[in-house]
């Protein structure tokens, strides 16, 4: 009987041991388990869909310039110097200024016309006068931005002048006047001068209207 204890006794141990080493493996796999999970986990977070748009691609380009640059040319297509040679009271000559723009923008367009001044007698009142006078404006397509007419014999009146509208790249103006026309003076001094004519021109991208050109150029 006592044999049978301890045999008993030695199972019974054995089968302790059988269930301890059980449960040593079975911690050892719920351990093995829950690491893979944290493993998996901490995977999951570094692996996170990521994703791209479409690019769009704005092209612009900028126009050739230069401050102070010339962008245009005075033509008088109908001007002949010969027939302002010897001119006497009340002829009249044509001539025919316009503005044809070379700029690769639309600009704002002004012409300044300088005429000289002299000692005469018109209606019986000897003063100085301008020695010609234009017929500004002829199409009313011009507005005049300032005038100073000369009161010295030898010196200039001048005359400013805005094209009311804008003027296209490569575009032109009208004529500001298409002839001039000395006065019917009583009295006169020999003259030899001339009819000075010269532009400017400003984008119109940030001037809204003419007089804001105007101001920017100084002319006013």
């Amino acid at each position: 009987m006592r044999r049978n204890k301890l045999k008993d006794e030695g199972l019974s141990k054995g089968t302790k041991s059988k269930e301890k080493q059980g449960k040593g493996k079975w911690n050892k796999v719920k351990a093995s388990v829950i690491v893979g999970a944290m493993a998996l986990s901490v995977f999951g977070a570094y692996s996170a869909f990521t994703s791209v748009t479409d690019t769009k691609v704005n092209t612009f380009n900028i126009v050739a310039g230069e401050d102070g640059a010339q962008a245009g040319t005075i033509v008088e297509p109908n001007w002949d110097e010969e027939n302002a040679k010897d001119m006497l009271p009340k002829k009249t000559v044509a001539k025919d200024p316009k503005v044809v723009s070379d700029a690769a923008y639309e600009t704002w367009v002004f012409l300044t016309v300088e005429v000289p001044a002299f000692q005469a007698t018109l209606n019986g009142t000897a003063d100085v006068y301008d020695a010609v006078i234009p017929n500004f404006n002829a199409d009313g397509k011009w507005t005049l931005i300032k005038s100073e007419k000369s009161s010295t014999a030898g010196t200039n009146s001048r005359y400013i002048y805005g094209y009311k509208d804008k003027v296209a790249a490569k575009g032109e103006t009208s004529s500001l006047f298409t002839e001039f026309t000395v006065p019917d003076f009583t009295k006169t001094e020999a003259l030899s001068d001339s009819i000075d004519i010269s532009g400017r021109m400003i984008q119109t991208e940030g001037y809204a209207t003419l007089a804001e050109a105007a101001a920017a150029l100084g002319l006013n």
